[in-house]
């Protein structure tokens, strides 16, 4: 039986009748050579299923030094009669944007306001991380699996924005429309170099 333990998935042992009563904790899997064929299969793939949902170790979106703005460049912050919900990330146009974790394109464009974006989705942490005012196109295509830490275009000012910067969001589940969440305590986490004062 696999049973899900946060985002990692554990083989379990049958359990005895004396052993019911009592919660079951992982057990340790016997040597290969003791497993039949079908037992087997079933081990291997439940350490490769293991190894696909194990989170990356995270990144910072922003391969460079970085500065994070006053209180208008704050998620919650006032915009226009809305909520702004994201991070803005300030550093030269052209430093490099990569991505945070593991994880697959499930949007991208210019859409206007957002100017050239991107959204990543990682399976293991069930978030989707959004890119906004990016230099230029992504040149990943919808569906593309990134690594984390590996490049996804340019920090840059395109759609509507004031100065270059990295308007950053972390929404749960997959897609653009998930709740935002604060993304600074992790970018603070993440940080790749000193933010500038």
């Amino acid at each position: 039986m696999i049973r899900r333990a946060g985002a990692l998935a554990l083989l379990l042992m049958p359990i005895t009748g004396a052993e019911a009563g009592a919660r079951a904790a992982p057990a340790a899997l016997p040597p290969a050579e003791s497993l039949t064929a079908s037992a087997r299969w079933i081990a291997t793939h439940s350490r490769v299923v293991a190894a696909e949902v194990r989170p990356s170790r995270p990144v910072h979106p922003v391969d460079g030094r970085v500065g994070y703005g006053e209180s208008g460049a704050r998620f919650g912050a006032a915009r226009s009669g809305r909520a702004h919900e994201g991070q803005d990330v300030f550093a030269p146009a052209g430093t490099p944007l990569v991505a945070v974790r593991n994880s697959v394109v499930v949007e991208s464009g210019n859409d206007g306001g957002r100017g050239n974006y991107v959204a990543l989705y990682a399976r293991a942490t069930d978030e989707t991380y959004v890119y906004l005012h990016m230099l230029g196109p992504v040149p990943a295509r919808l569906g593309a699996r990134v690594k984390g830490g590996e490049p996804v275009g340019a920090l840059g000012c395109t759609g509507s924005c004031f100065g270059d910067h990295l308007h950053f969001e972390i929404r749960a589940g997959r897609g653009t429309t998930g709740p935002a969440v604060d993304p600074l305590p992790s970018l603070l986490r993440w940080s790749r170099a000193a933010p500038r004062s």
